[in-house]
């Protein structure tokens, strides 16, 4: 035989794959924000602008690991057990009842504020209130 005939032929192996991340996919300008829906598609929200936040990647992909998408109310009740003090409480409020809840409140005595928006309660939150009521 002939020495040819007699070489192993190598044939390459398929390399292990790295599960993709934004950076290997978008290189050295890899985007630092990216778009967070505020009520995921799986639960019926929608891509619209009104959906959608743009967010800074790490702390989205924080997000998502610890809450998934689990609804509000969920969320709320993981942080008041597990990250909050003791001697505070997170309620999440539907916007449409976002003004009587603080009024109730400011009546109280127990948010000792005048400027919701000062508190994370957006102009656009107050808006789609207003919008709501007439």
């Amino acid at each position: 035989m002939s020495r040819k005939i007699r070489q192993r032929v190598r044939i390459p192996r398929p390399r292990a794959t790295k599960k993709e991340t934004p950076r290997d996919r978008y290189g050295w300008t890899c985007p630092a924000k990216n778009w967070h829906h505020r009520q995921p598609v799986c639960q019926g929200g929608t891509t619209t602008s009104e959906n959608l936040s743009y967010v800074n990647f790490n702390k989205h992909r924080a997000y998502h690991q610890l809450f998934g998408v689990t609804d509000t109310y969920e969320v709320a009740i993981q942080l008041n057990k597990t990250w909050l003090p003791l001697d505070w409480i997170l309620l999440p409020v539907p916007t449409e009842r976002v003004l009587e809840v603080l009024e109730v409140l400011r009546q109280m005595g127990v948010v000792p504020f005048e400027d919701p928006i000062r508190f994370g309660i957006t102009q656009t939150h107050l808006d789609f209130y207003r919008e709501g009521t007439r």
